[in-house]
C-alpha cells in the first residue's frame, strides 16, 4: 500500500501556518507528498521549500488554475512513483487521524469505486459542511446532511453523485481509465465534470463518515468572498459541462439560464458587474472558448 498526496497553491502565504499544521496530521500516512506552485512570485516558493524541507515542488510558470496544478501533481506521481492511490488535498484541509490509510482501505475493497472522499465538517468543529453531494438539473451542488452532527450520521460509508474537488483519492487505475481533469474548467465545475467522466467509466463515487476532514476556508485578509469576475467562470463552465456531456434540450437550457436568466436576476438586485461577466461566461461557453481565463485573476 503506496499513498501519494498532491497539494497546489498560489501566493498563499496568509494560510501556510495552518496548511503546515494541517500537513504533520497526514504526513506520516502518505509515501509521497508533491507540492504544485501555480506560477507563484519568488518569495513565497522560497517560503514553501523552507516550510516543506525533502518535499517535491513543481514549479509552473503561469497559473493554471485548480486542473492544471492538481494534473501536474497527478502526472507526476504516476510516471515517477509506485503509490498505488493518489489524494487531492487542499492546503485548507485537515484530516482526522487515521483518515487517509481508512481511505486507502476502501478503496481497495470496493474495486466498483473510482472516488472516495469523506464526510466535511465546518471548521473546528463536529458540524457537517457536507457527507456527499447531489447534482442539480441546472449545474448546481447540494450538499447532503449540512448542519447536521457527525454523530447523527449512521451510514459509516455512501454512494454520492459528487464530492467536492479539495479532497479525494482514486487509484493508479483509475487515472489510466478516466484520465486527469479538464484543463479547459480552469476552476468551478470541475468537480462535476469529474463526476460525470467517472460514471461514465464505469466506476462509483463514495464517501466516508467514520473518518473525516475539516475545510478551513481560509480567506485572504480583506477578501471575504469572491470577485465579481467568478461569475464570468461559473457560467462559461456551467454551460461547457452540459455541452460537452448532455444533449440539445440540455444546452439551450443551460445556455438560457446562465445567459439571461442569471445576468438578469442579478441586475434586479443591483449587481451590474456581476451580470456582465455572468453573461459573456455563458455566450463563451457556448462557444467553446475556454481561453479567457484573464477574467478571473484571484
Amino acid at each position: 500500500m503506496k499513498i501519494a498526496g498532491v497539494t497546489m497553491t498560489y501566493n498563499d502565504g496568509y494560510k501556510i501556518k495552518e496548511w503546515k499544521t494541517h500537513y504533520d496530521t497526514y504526513r506520516s500516512e502518505l509515501d509521497y507528498y508533491v507540492i504544485v506552485d501555480n506560477g507563484s512570485s519568488n518569495e513565497y516558493v522560497s517560503l514553501i521549500k523552507d516550510t516543506f524541507p525533502g518535499e517535491k515542488v513543481i514549479e509552473r510558470n503561469s497559473n493554471g488554475g485548480c486542473t492544471a496544478a492538481y494534473n501536474d501533481g497527478i502526472k507526476y506521481i504516476l510516471d515517477n512513483t509506485d503509490a498505488d492511490a493518489i489524494v487531492i488535498l487542499g492546503n485548507d484541509i485537515k484530516t482526522s487521524e487515521g483518515c487517509l490509510t481508512k481511505m486507502y482501505s476502501y478503496l481497495s475493497n470496493h474495486k466498483d469505486v473510482g472516488i472516495v472522499s469523506t464526510a466535511i465538517l465546518r471548521i473546528n468543529s463536529d458540524i457537517l459542511d457536507n457527507f456527499g453531494h447531489t447534482i442539480t438539473y441546472f449545474g448546481t451542488i447540494r450538499e447532503c446532511d449540512r448542519g447536521k452532527r457527525i454523530s447523527e450520521i449512521k451510514e459509516k460509508s455512501k454512494l454520492t453523485e459528487l464530492v467536492t474537488g479539495g479532497f479525494y483519492m482514486a487509484t493508479r487505475e483509475y487515472y489510466k481509465k478516466v484520465g486527469l481533469q479538464d484543463e479547459k474548467l480552469f476552476m468551478y465545475s470541475d468537480e462535476i465534470d469529474t463526476a460525470i467522466r467517472t460514471r461514465k467509466a464505469g466506476f462509483k463515487i463514495a464517501v466516508l463518515s467514520d473518518v473525516y476532514a475539516w475545510h478551513w476556508h481560509i480567506n485572504q485578509p480583506g477578501q471575504g468572498s469572491r470577485k465579481p469576475a467568478a461569475n464570468y467562470l461559473v457560467s462559461r463552465n456551467r454551460v461547457y459541462v452540459a455541452k460537452k456531456h448532455y444533449g440539445f434540450i440540455h444546452i439551450s437550457i443551460m445556455f438560457l439560464t446562465y445567459t439571461f436568466v442569471v445576468p438578469l436576476n442579478l441586475l434586479r438586485h443591483g449587481f451590474k458587474e456581476k451580470a456582465g461577466y455572468a453573461f459573456w461566461g455563458g455566450i463563451n461557453g457556448l462557444k467553446g472558448d475556454m481561453e479567457l481565463n484573464r477574467y478571473t485573476e484571484f
